[in-house]
């Protein structure tokens, strides 16, 4: 499992969590676990200032790292039950993504992903390569 928290703003600078991908290309995810990362990082930052989103994900990725559920790290129950099933389909998740002739169609129909955060977790995962192409609220 890929390293999260301290130890990537260590590696990528401060702009690791600021959701800033200006001029940097987003590589596409090439495992199911990082596919379902960036749901889940998607997920907790959903409506919740940077900062909040940040360390929500880090414990909600420590609690399922552990083998257990979300809702230790997360409060609200809706949003947890949905990182949960993420986590515990991620593979059979992954693999309709990496199929899907319509991948953001597909991000939509994901737990807790509508039709404003869709957009924001498609340049997560690389879909969309230009800077330009924003979600607008």
């Amino acid at each position: 499992m890929p390293s999260f928290g301290l130890e990537e703003m260590m590696r990528h600078g401060a702009s690791a969590f600021q959701g800033d991908i200006s001029g940097a290309e987003t590589p596409a995810p090439e495992t199911a676990d990082a596919f379902a990362q960036h749901v889940i990082e998607t997920i907790c930052h959903a409506s919740v200032t940077p900062a909040i989103g940040r360390r929500t994900f880090e414990r909600c990725m420590r609690a399922l790292s552990f083998g257990s559920t979300a809702r230790l790290g997360f409060r609200h129950p809706a949003k947890a039950e949905a990182i949960d099933v993420i986590w515990r389909e991620r593979e059979r998740l992954f693999a309709e993504y990496t199929a899907s002739p319509d991948k953001l169609r597909f991000l939509a129909t994901l737990p807790w992903i509508g039709p404003v955060t869709k957009h924001t977790l498609a340049r997560r995962l690389g879909i969309y390569a230009a800077h330009g192409e924003r979600a607008v609220a």
